[in-house]
């Protein structure tokens, strides 16, 4: 009996460390967990992800498994062990998943040192890659260089994220972390993540700079609302539309925002 049951724990022992050594499959829910999870060397465990992902390129080769609604029958056909997702777009799977089995992992990301906390954590769910190794060192290193320090002068900013209705980015979202990190003096002072704005609010605040951050914005027909003739931004030509996956998706990617954002600010000082 003892020796049936010593092989019998062999086995086990064989079975578990079989299982924990096998390669993740692994399902992204958003496009910026499917650029961290390629960034970070993990790309060839991903067997599946949502139809908004579109970079990296490698990424258009695999399955698309919905976008906000999720094709459960297509997901359980990968045969992921974990799903992953970012500021809960997905909770209302979690249960679900659960039940199937399925390892629900989400992380909750509301600024730029988040994500390399949150490269850190992703590593040691599925182990280190020299990738991720050298990843949130890198990024501390670069959101440093990046910043620019207060000044006596800071560029008063505009960021509109929407068009119908009007709506920016307020200084308390992720957006504004990005503009006030780069010297940028964000017009609305409300602690709302991205209040809906009028006319009347931008053409108050006067702005130096715009940016539109959102898909095929039309930059001369914002030129030519009622009463933005008089805007500073608008009579010096500093209107900018912006790359919105670069700025929306809170990723790696975000190193390039900041720079773009850094170089157009201090175009204005």
């Amino acid at each position: 009996m003892k020796k049936l049951g010593l092989i019998t724990l062999i086995l086990l022992l064989c079975n578990a460390f079989s299982i924990s050594a096998s390669p993740m499959r692994i399902i992204s829910l958003v496009p910026s967990q499917t650029e961290m999870l390629f960034e970070l060397g993990y790309g060839d465990q991903v067997v599946g992800i949502s139809d908004y992902c579109n970079y990296p390129a490698e990424a258009e080769k695999i399955t698309k498994i919905g976008g906000l609604d999720l094709n459960v029958e297509k997901i359980m056909s990968l045969k992921p062990n974990m799903v992953l997702d970012l500021n809960a777009m997905h909770r209302k799977y979690q249960l679900l998943f659960s039940q199937l089995g399925l390892n629900y992992v989400n992380f909750n990301v509301n600024n730029l040192e988040e994500i390399g906390q949150m490269a850190e954590k992703i590593a040691s769910i599925i182990g280190p890659t020299e990738k991720s190794k050298s990843f949130s060192s890198t990024w501390q290193v670069r959101l440093k260089e990046l910043a620019i320090s207060n000044s006596n002068y800071r560029p008063r900013v505009y960021l509109e994220i929407w068009d119908a209705p009007m709506q920016a980015a307020g200084p308390k979202s992720f957006m504004g972390e990005m503009l006030r990190s780069c010297g940028g003096q964000n017009i609305i002072s409300e602690p709302i993540d991205y209040p809906v704005m009028n006319s009347e609010q931008v053409i108050a605040a006067d702005p130096e700079v715009i940016f539109v951050a959102y898909p095929h914005p039309n930059l001369d027909q914002i030129k030519s609302r009622p009463g933005w003739s008089n805007v500073s931004a608008i009579k010096k030509n500093r209107i900018h539309a912006l790359n919105q996956d670069l700025f929306v998706r809170p990723g790696p990617r975000n190193l390039q925002a900041l720079k773009i954002l850094q170089d157009l600010i201090q175009k204005v000082k």
